[in-house]
C-alpha cells in the first residue's frame, strides 16, 4: 500500500462555495426577483386599467342604446322637458313591461349618478335603473331647427311661450370623476320643447 500525501487546500475549495460567492448569488437573485416583481406589478396594473376601460365602455354602450331607444320611440307631439336634474319625456319604449303603452321616462343626472326612471300612471308602476356612477357634471344643448344652432338648456328654458321652436336633436356632455368626458348626440323625432 502506498500513501499519497493529500493536499488539504485543494479539497477544501471544492467542498463548497465561499462566502463571497454566496453573497454575490444572493444579490443577483434579489435583483432578478425585484425585476420580475416589477414586471408582474405592471402587468396587473395594466390588466386592471383594461378591465376598467372595458367596463366603462360596456356601461356607456348600454346607456347610449337605452337612450337611443327611448328617443326613437318618443310619443309624437309630446314635449321634451328638461330641468335642473335631467330630461323627461313620454316614450313607448319600456324596459319593465313590453308593449305597455307610453311611459314617462326620466333621465336623472343628479347625485353623481346617471339613472333612468320609467313610470306608467295607467299601470301604476315605477322602475329605476342606475346606469353609471361617478358623474361630476353634465351639460345639455338643443339643436334649434329654426336657427340651426346649438342652444343651452337655460336658453331653451328661457324662451317665451310664443317663442317656442322645434328642436331637432340634443347634445349631452357627461364629465366623470376620472376625467373622462363623453358626448352623446341624439336626434329627437317629432319632439317639441
Amino acid at each position: 500500500m502506498s500513501f499519497y500525501p493529500r493536499n488539504h487546500s485543494s479539497s477544501d475549495r471544492q467542498a463548497g462555495f465561499s462566502l463571497i460567492e454566496v453573497l454575490i448569488g444572493l444579490v443577483l437573485s434579489g435583483l432578478l426577483m425585484s425585476m420580475v416583481a416589477m414586471v408582474l406589478g405592471q402587468s396587473v396594473t395594466n390588466n386592471e386599467v383594461v378591465r376598467s376601460s372595458a367596463g366603462l365602455s360596456s356601461r356607456l354602450f348600454t346607456l347610449r342604446r337605452i337612450l337611443h331607444r327611448d328617443l326613437q320611440n318618443i310619443v309624437p307631439g309630446r314635449m321634451v322637458g328638461a330641468g335642473a336634474t335631467g330630461l323627461t319625456f313620454e316614450s313607448s319604449h319600456s324596459i319593465t313591461i313590453e308593449n305597455s303603452g307610453p311611459v314617462v321616462v326620466s333621465w336623472d343626472f343628479s347625485s353623481e349618478m346617471v339613472r333612468r326612471i320609467e313610470k306608467s300612471p295607467d299601470l301604476e308602476f315605477e322602475n329605476s335603473q342606475l346606469l353609471m356612477r361617478g358623474l361630476k357634471s353634465w351639460r345639455l344643448e338643443f339643436l334649434d331647427i329654426d336657427k340651426n344652432v346649438w342652444i343651452s338648456l337655460s336658453q331653451q328654458r328661457a324662451k317665451g311661450v310664443s317663442d317656442r321652436s322645434t328642436v331637432k336633436a340634443f347634445r349631452l356632455r357627461l364629465n366623470f370623476e376620472d376625467g373622462k368626458e363623453v358626448m352623446l348626440l341624439e336626434r329627437i323625432p317629432y319632439a317639441q320643447e
